[in-house]
């Protein structure tokens, strides 16, 4: 067949997609079933201030398949959503794009992560849900359209496997802020939390299947390395994908020179980002200029959620920008 990047892996043809394309058989092909993968676009973080993280694209895989020649199958790799910027200000971040195996294989986009004020605070929903903003009466996670991750590797079912965002920190006595974390595939987005305050993680992510960890092919991203290989995952730490952005950080006391960390993506341990393609919150060091900034991209074709943004002075900044989604191919040589 043609369509995409194409390599063999373990006496397999390959063929990775990492933009829109058509998958088409040639005159030597006869019916089979093809394996496939299947993410679609991430959602930007929350922008200006208190941003959460947007969530992951949702993740679907299985087997489907494929007539005697000739088929022609459409391939559409969403794009991530929009970072939310400051004009107008405490805009959340835009949901991912869809991605598409022909008409009957949809997988949805990630939710936009929220942002202060109570009006713009709550993730979007999405395949994973973008997390709540800080500092809000109604900062709630965005809800998932996909199924929770039941621990192992394997086929998903048809809204694949998603998770909501975590739930922003209310403004409370004395001040706590805690922007949360975008959902991820294989976990919901963390809630911000007192006193630091903290910023969410991202949810975590998950690995692709054995059948598309080429050593040579570079697709995902870093991810844990010490995931239990029963469950089909393996440690090297690579093939990651699908990881939710991770919430701003903010120092409530103004004008001190003490900042606050943006919590990472993908449920990345410290500030090691973007894991399992999860950008990372910004974070705030208010009284030094310049204050905050823009948080992380997801990386492209992860479908990683974008990291939320926090004031820079006051001009405020933008989400991170949701990363693209991929299509994967497989069938035996």
């Amino acid at each position: 067949a043609t369509g995409g990047a194409i390599s063999k892996y373990d006496d397999k043809w390959i063929h990775t997609f990492v933009s829109s394309g058509t998958f088409a058989t040639g005159p030597t092909w006869t019916s089979a079933t093809v394996e496939y993968v299947v993410v679609a676009g991430g959602g930007g973080g929350g922008g200006h201030i208190q941003g959460g993280g947007g969530g992951a694209g949702g993740y679907r895989t299985g087997t489907t398949p494929i007539g005697a020649h000739p088929v022609s199958t459409t391939i559409t790799v969403g794009g991530g959503g929009l970072g939310g910027e400051v004009n107008p200000v405490y805009a959340k971040g835009n949901n991912g794009s869809a991605s598409l195996f022909g008409s009957p294989i949809p997988v949805a986009g990630g939710g936009g992560g929220g942002v202060y004020p109570t009006g713009s605070a709550p993730g979007n929903p999405g395949a994973s849900g973008g997390g709540g903003g800080g500092a809000s009466s109604s900062s709630t996670g965005g809800t998932a359209s996909g199924d929770p991750f039941p621990g192992t590797i394997g086929a998903t079912p048809t809204n694949g496997w998603g998770h909501p965002g975590g739930d922003g920190l209310p403004l409370g006595s004395p001040p706590s802020y805690g922007p949360a974390g975008g959902g991820g595939a294989g976990a919901a987005g963390s809630d911000g939390s007192a006193p630091d305050p903290a910023a969410g993680k991202g949810g975590a992510g998950i690995q692709l299947p054995a059948t598309f960890r080429d050593p040579v092919s570079g697709v995902g991203a870093p991810g844990p390395t010490s995931a239990p290989t029963p469950n089909g995952f393996d440690t090297s730490g690579k093939y990651w994908v699908a990881g939710g952005g991770g919430g701003t950080g903010y120092n409530p006391a103004e004008g001190s020179a003490l900042g606050v960390d943006g919590a990472p993506g993908g449920a990345a341990p410290g500030s090691n980002t973007p894991y399992a393609g999860g950008g990372g919150g910004a974070g705030d060091n208010s009284g030094v200029t310049p204050a905050g900034g823009r948080g992380a991209p997801g990386w492209a074709n992860t479908g990683g959620g974008g990291g939320g943004a926090e004031r820079l002075g006051p001009t405020g900044a933008g989400g991170g920008n949701g990363g693209s989604g991929i299509v994967l191919i497989a069938y035996p040589e």
